[in-house]
């Protein structure tokens, strides 16, 4: 649901996903509640204004009872046309209607040439090159058991 959701780039279906309450840590962003992940126009729009094309694929990386640990990859490029690939981990908590209560994002990011794209590209050209199969982590191939919620299958 949140992949969904955040491949919208539509901050109130983004705010959906998560609780009433829902504490936030996105690099150095801190955000408490719903209406102020929606209301977050700062945060989400700004985002968003310079991440153009973006592109999001969630793996999952562990879980227990509530909380899940996601590995995650983004591609998008910037207002001067240079793409960029970021990388990082989440740690999520859910409710029991099953929203998002917490979620802790730590987020790098690297500079890469268009043809090294593998999310954000047109569609029917995309190859499957996780960079979790890359690090060896992970032997799931297209059509797999991942990413979660399909969110961004069509990325395959």
């Amino acid at each position: 649901m949140a992949e969904a959701a955040w491949n919208t780039r539509d901050p109130d279906k983004v705010a959906l996903a998560y609780t009433e309450d829902s504490e936030w840590r996105n690099r150095a962003e801190f955000i408490q509640g719903r209406d102020a992940i929606r209301e977050a126009n700062w945060f989400l729009r700004g985002k968003w204004a310079r991440e153009q094309d973006y592109k999001l694929r969630k793996y999952l990386w562990a879980f227990k009872d509530n909380r899940i640990a996601v590995c995650f990859e983004y591609e998008y490029r910037d207002g001067s046309g240079q793409w960029w690939r970021a990388y990082g981990n989440e740690n999520w908590e859910f409710s029991a209607e099953g929203l998002m209560r917490k979620r802790i994002a730590s987020i790098n990011e690297s500079e890469i040439r268009e043809d090294q794209r593998r999310i954000a590209v047109d569609e029917g050209a995309v190859v499957h090159n996780s960079w979790l199969q890359e690090q060896g982590l992970s032997d799931v191939t297209a059509g797999g058991d991942f990413p979660l919620g399909g969110g961004s299958s069509t990325c395959y």
